[in-house]
């Protein structure tokens, strides 16, 4: 499944760089919409032991969308925002290569058939 972004998606990156999604079609990492537990891009822990440790205070934010899988995500955002790609790889190397996802949430999305 694919989605395309139509709004700003919530998150706490600039909202010129959120701003940059919209319009950029992106492959799903499931079929169908989730629930998940987020947390923030920059404020958020920062390896999978404290990941869970935030789940276990109810540190996270409860996010209904699309998992994206970030290294793809990013690499087809610089090829129509250099800029905004850059400040994803600037800001969360950790993220991008950590095999982890970016869900964007429900409403800044409309689905795509693949």
């Amino acid at each position: 499944m694919q989605i395309t972004i139509t709004r700003r998606p919530i998150g706490e990156a600039p909202e010129w760089v959120r701003d940059a999604w919209i319009g950029l079609t992106l492959p799903t990492a499931h079929a169908e919409e989730r629930h998940w537990q987020g947390v923030g891009v920059l404020s958020g822990p920062t390896n999978r032991f404290l990941l869970c440790w935030a789940l276990l205070r109810g540190r996270t934010i409860p996010v209904s969308g699309y998992a994206v899988d970030p290294e793809l995500a990013v690499s087809l955002l610089a090829e129509k925002h250099p800029a905004a790609a850059q400040w994803w790889r600037e800001n969360t190397p950790r993220l991008i290569a950590s095999g982890r996802a970016f869900i964007f949430d429900s409403e800044a999305c409309e689905i795509r058939s693949a």
